[in-house]
């Protein structure tokens, strides 16, 4: 009697092209499965970096210590991008970043490069003309002697997972982008698009790039008036001795004895003030329960310009109680109590709705300007006060109402309104840069889509019956 047995792979299993298997730097089963084999198959039509007639060039490699092969001088005085300012197709500019560019080299960036970190995870930037052309470090490479719309391409397919991945399979233990691996990538055909793309991106950036160095410009203002104060911080470990009045119940630490001397010598001789005398402070009340949609201000989402950004991140759940009970009003002044990293915001009239501050920061409501006493409070020599008032075993987190002892200067009226307009400009500006930003890389992901649909596609094999 004859047996029909049909055999049914339990496996699923594809078809990969020999075209697809030539393309592939080897035969890990990685490069054919999942974002990885889009981009490999993107890319067999494409055209590499040297293809393009682009070059790689790697960064600044020098050393600060004198002793080093690699020594050079320049490297403690010289502004350098690492790879913390490299973000998702923008440069991110520090406070030291804003200086005059003091040296030239093939690493410094030019206008149409594309800058990226070696290490994971993979971000690059597209350079714009008004970026400050200081070098990038050694952990970073530069593209360059693309065009326009090829390096923004380039740059575009480079903060995918896919790219990310076809640069680290063949890296080793350690995910690192190299040389080689960069220019021999392929990137499918620039599609024809990316020219008007491209050129808004150029100018969205220089935008940014102005609308940044406005307000730095009046945050080193405020830093300069601040700065003015002459020091009286004397090492402690020796002993020292304070007035009476510097002694008190609050706390006896040698920091925070020495500060209350200090600030008692601002207040005589400078006639600083305690913000206690300027503000009112908000309850710290929290939240019962949270309502649907409400997002958390955490201390980390505020930067250096005082700014609060909308909050996109869902996945971080709110929690009521370690909530303040009310949600940021416009006009009020926010505090960081984490003195080891002291910062300060301000709410302007546009401000992201049913979004509620952690405990970690402190409400203040100024009588008048606002925005410009918020810029005095982020001041360096603010900071330092912070710092010494801070408690606890791990000396990191100031207690809430010592905040009010912090003091400040009293510039004139004209100063604080010029203050006043320059932040509030500043964040009207970048609440709209960010609304253009949003939609201008919402268009270039659906782009970046639908050059890459077609190649997500594969063919099953087809069922084979074995007698």
């Amino acid at each position: 009697m004859a047996i029909l047995l049909v055999v049914r792979p339990h496996v699923p299993a594809n078809f990969i092209a020999p075209s697809l298997l030539g393309a592939a730097p080897g035969w890990l089963p990685a490069y054919f499965a999942g974002e990885t084999a889009i981009a490999l198959r993107a890319g067999v039509a494409g055209q590499t970096i040297d293809d393009l007639g682009g070059q790689v060039l790697e960064g600044w490699r020098v050393s600060e210590t004198p002793t080093a092969l690699d020594y050079d001088p320049r490297a403690a005085s010289t502004p350098v991008y690492r790879q913390a300012n490299i973000k998702p197709l923008r440069l991110q500019l520090g406070a030291q970043d804003w200086a005059s560019p003091q040296i030239e080299g093939r690493w410094c960036v030019r206008p149409g490069d594309v800058v990226l970190n070696k290490l994971a995870p993979v971000r690059a930037a597209f350079v714009s003309p008004a970026a400050k052309r200081h070098p990038v470090d050694g952990n970073t490479l530069i593209v360059r002697d693309l065009s326009r719309a090829e390096a923004a391409w380039v740059a575009l397919c480079l903060n995918h997972a896919g790219y990310e991945r076809l640069l680290f399979l063949d890296s080793g233990v350690l995910d690192r982008v190299g040389l080689k691996a960069l220019a021999a990538l392929r990137v499918p055909p620039v599609p024809p698009e990316m020219d008007g793309l491209s050129a808004r991106l150029r100018d969205a950036l220089d935008e940014q790039t102005l609308t940044s160095e406005a307000m730095h410009h009046v945050r080193t203002e405020a830093n300069e008036l601040t700065s003015a104060a002459p020091t009286t911080t004397r090492p402690l470990r020796s002993g020292a001795f304070f007035a009476r009045d510097a002694v008190t119940h609050e706390s006896w630490l040698p920091s925070a004895t020495a500060l209350r001397a200090e600030q008692t010598s601002l207040a005589e001789e400078l006639g600083w003030v305690a913000i206690a005398e300027l503000a009112s402070w908000d309850d710290r009340a929290r939240l019962t329960h949270a309502s649907e949609g409400a997002r958390a201000l955490r201390l980390r989402d505020v930067g250096e310009d005082l700014f609060v950004a909308p909050i996109d991140d869902a996945k971080e759940e709110l929690v009521p109680s370690r909530t303040l009970a009310r949600p940021l009003v416009p006009g009020e002044v926010l505090l960081s109590t984490l003195g080891s990293s002291f910062r300060t915001a301000y709410v302007d009239d546009d401000v992201p709705q049913n979004t509620f501050p952690t405990d970690g920061w402190v409400r203040v409501r100024f009588r008048e300007t606002p925005a410009a006493w918020a810029l005095l409070l982020s001041t360096d020599e603010l900071r330092s006060q912070a710092a010494r008032l801070v408690v606890g075993s791990v000396q990191q987190f100031v207690p809430p109402e010592a905040l009010r002892s912090l003091r400040v200067p009293v510039p004139p009226r004209e100063v604080r309104d010029r203050w006043q307009r320059a932040v509030e400009r500043h964040h009207a500006q970048r609440r709209t840069q960010d609304r253009q930003w949003a939609a201008l890389v919402s268009e270039m992901t659906a782009l970046f889509e639908a050059a890459h649909r077609p190649f997500a596609e594969t063919r099953p094999r087809d069922k084979e019956s074995v007698q």
